[in-house]
């Protein structure tokens, strides 16, 4: 990938949306993140007044749709969080613009809008990555860091349980079947991703229930179980039904590790709990940071030193591939659908 010319200066981002999500967690992470600057930030037509009350309050250039933001020469690189279904559409269409590119999770719903994406990727010689803002806090590298360790013995099972409850008839994107809302491709894809960032590999085969809030076309809960192979398994629960809950826990041989919030916000600790078979309770304090703005601070560094991006597109087309092999199954009433592949990333 093209590296960043430091003689630009700092690297200029735009934002595609002005909700009020992304203007309180994702703008300001990338206004405070050393080396780069929110230039530019634009809406829907329809939503123009949001776009430039945001600008304005980040000192940004409002535009008045995204493809005006796309053409805009004073964006290096772009962040899109638009509905799930969007995706991969104005990844495509930023990389043509020669933007960077972090889109929100997930970045496709299937395997072959990622190859897609990567190929363009390539073209282009543009960096692209996918948001999970989750590995960028420092708790996640600890974890890490204590399973490596041994402390645990090797890890045999992952549970993930990521849950927040959205109310029917709120409006939320998330509960619109056609915008590929459901709990499935939100939530789901940080339960899914835990597991498959400590074993370091898909796994060989999924199998999925789901379930459905009376009223609601598109799943509000699930229960998943993934196996690994050599006696290593994940078990892991999402939904949008219940919560909130976003905790995991690594069982290994000796002993078990558990993250109380993997979703630890600005200002909120992160606490591990560390189980040993002689009966041993630690308790660690990870202190707090911000994980939005270390994920634009990681992605920025690849882009302007011209390396790999810190989640590759890889690990992308895996989660994408699971995502869609637990849709299939759950389909199927539960029935194991095969996801394995050869390639491994480990945490």
């Amino acid at each position: 990938m093209r590296a960043h010319d430091e003689r630009d200066g700092a690297l200029r981002w735009g934002v595609l949306g002005a909700t009020s999500y992304i203007a309180t967690h994702l703008m300001p992470a990338i206004a405070a993140a050393p080396g780069c600057a929110l230039t530019a930030v634009a809406s829907r037509p329809e939503r123009a007044g949001s776009a430039r009350d945001v600008g304005r309050a980040f000192g940004a250039t409002a535009h008045p749709d995204y493809a005006s933001l796309l053409a805009d020469p004073a964006v290096d690189a772009v962040y899109v969080p638009l509905p799930n279904t969007e995706h991969v559409d104005w990844t495509l269409r930023a990389l043509a613009a020669g933007k960077h590119v972090l889109v929100e999770k997930p970045l496709a719903m299937d395997e072959d809008g990622c190859a897609r994406v990567e190929k363009a990727a390539e073209a282009a010689s543009r960096t692209v990555m996918e948001a999970f803002m989750y590995r960028f806090h420092p708790q996640q590298s600890r974890a890490a860091e204590i399973l490596a360790s041994g402390a645990i013995g090797e890890l045999r099972l992952v549970r993930a349980s990521f849950a927040f409850r959205i109310e029917s008839g709120s409006g939320n994107i998330r509960l619109e079947p056609a915008l590929g809302g459901g709990a499935t491709w939100d939530v789901g894809c940080y339960a899914v991703d835990v597991p498959l960032l400590f074993f370091g590999q898909a796994p060989r085969r999924v199998s999925a229930r789901f379930s459905s809030r009376p009223g609601l076309d598109v799943e509000t809960s699930a229960v998943a179980t993934m196996d690994f192979g050599q006696g290593r398994s994940a078990v892991v629960d999402y939904g949008i039904d219940y919560g909130p809950r976003a905790a995991y826990e690594l069982q290994g041989t000796r002993g078990t590790l558990m993250v109380r919030n993997a979703w630890a916000m600005d200002g909120e600790d992160g606490v591990i709990t560390v189980l040993t078979q002689d009966g041993g309770v630690r308790e660690e304090i990870v202190p707090a940071a911000n994980h939005y703005r270390l994920q634009v601070e990681a992605f920025a560094r690849a882009v302007c030193e011209g390396g790999p991006a810190p989640m590759s597109l890889a690990a992308s087309r895996r989660t994408a591939r699971v995502g869609s092999a637990l849709v299939a199954s759950a389909a199927a009433g539960g029935a194991a659908v095969d996801t394995s592949d050869e390639a491994s990333e480990g945490p």
